[in-house]
C-alpha cells in the first residue's frame, strides 16, 4: 500500500484487517523499484492510489500492474481524486479501479 494513501485507507489496514491476520507493507509508489523491494512471497494485492491523498504523488500504474501480473497479484487503484474522466487505470493493466 502505498505509504501515502488516505488516512482512512491506512487506518482501516492498521485495525481492522490486520487483527484479521493480513499483513500490510506500506512503501514509496513513486518508484517501481521500492514496490518490488516491498513485496514478499505472501503478497496477493497492490494497493495504489492515483494520485495519491494527500499530497497527490503519482505513480506508474503500467509498471506496478505488470509488476502485479509477474508475481501472481492483483493490483488495486483508488482513482477517487482522478476520477474516471482524467485517469483510466484498467487501461494502463489495473485490474480494480476504486
Amino acid at each position: 500500500i502505498t505509504e501515502c494513501s488516505y488516512g482512512g485507507t491506512n487506518r482501516s489496514c492498521r485495525e481492522f484487517f490486520t487483527p484479521l491476520g493480513m499483513e500490510f507493507t506500506f512503501c514509496d509508489f513513486r518508484d517501481v523499484e521500492t514496490v518490488k523491494k516491498a513485496m514478499k512471497p505472501n503478497t496477493k494485492l497492490i494497493f495504489s492510489e492515483m494520485p495519491a491523498n494527500p499530497l497527490l504523488t503519482l505513480c506508474d500504474i503500467e509498471a506496478i500492474s505488470k509488476l502485479a501480473q509477474e508475481n501472481g497479484a492483483y493490483h488495486v487503484v483508488d482513482a477517487t481524486f482522478a476520477t474516471p474522466v482524467i485517469c483510466r487505470p484498467i487501461e494502463h493493466g489495473a485490474d480494480m479501479v476504486i
